[in-house]
């Protein structure tokens, strides 16, 4: 466990040298299970009207609402489901070919447990009445400190974020364990941008308000200029003609 951090810099570095550690582990022993996460993500993409489905509860939650958000403006259809209210009615969002990527640090949370166990039936259910196989049903995705958690044994694939400890050892309120599961999770999503080949005018066009969507403006235009075929609409949208 780490000593507790006494300066910001210290508190900097050691969430620091918990995301090296993480990457090490991806690069080391965790490639091939990271292999396996990419393979369902990358399915998930091709699935016409497939999206991803981030779930949680608590800290978890509120990083699963980021990450759906960033996924979402970069090209992949995302939402964000509560694991709580998913039990209480709102289940009905995921379908078939969907991707849900389930976060609890512990792996140890009930409700999550609980959904995606639920989630898990009611795959098997489809794949006897209708006859689908699962590969074409909902794919799950665990991420957390260890796949041999209640989550982990229950998902298709597991996602490592584990840390040597939170920023205090005596307060266990997520830290460094959260600032690594959104790390994460936004290198996912750049890898779902490049698999999904989404550039600079797709994001202008998902983004026609602030200073981002100004500067992304500006980006697409300009790669648009050097490649031909570039105007732009009265709001200063891209808007594309034929080079030929």
């Amino acid at each position: 466990m780490p000593a507790p951090a006494t300066s910001l810099e210290s508190a900097t570095l050691e969430v620091a040298d918990s995301m090296e550690q993480c990457a090490e582990r991806l690069r080391g022993s965790e490639s091939k299970g990271f292999q396996s996460v990419l393979k369902l993500l990358f399915k998930t993409a091709s699935l016409p009207r497939s999206k991803y489905v981030f779930t949680g509860v608590g800290k978890s939650y509120l990083i699963a609402k980021k990450l759906s958000a960033t996924l979402t403006s970069v090209g992949s259809p995302s939402t964000c489901l509560h694991s709580t209210e998913a039990l209480h009615g709102d289940l009905g969002i995921i379908h078939p070919g969907d991707c849900v990527i389930a976060l609890s640090y512990s792996g140890n949370t009930e409700e999550v447990i609980r959904l995606v166990s639920v989630l898990r039936d009611m795959r098997a259910e489809e794949s006897r009445d209708v006859g689908r196989s699962s590969s074409v049903g909902i794919s799950i995705v665990g991420m957390g400190r260890s796949a041999d958690s209640p989550l982990g044994r229950l998902c298709d694939a597991w996602i490592d974020s584990s840390v040597d400890g939170e920023l205090s050892p005596s307060v266990n309120a997520p830290t460094s364990s959260s600032s690594v599961m959104l790390a994460i999770g936004d290198a996912i999503a750049m890898l779902l941008m490049n698999h999904k080949q989404f550039g600079p005018q797709d994001f202008a066009r998902n983004h026609p308000g602030g200073h981002l969507g100004r500067v992304s403006r500006a980006l697409a235009q300009q790669q648009q200029q050097q490649q031909g075929g570039y105007a732009a609409t009265e709001d200063g949208l891209p808007s594309y003609t034929s080079s030929s």
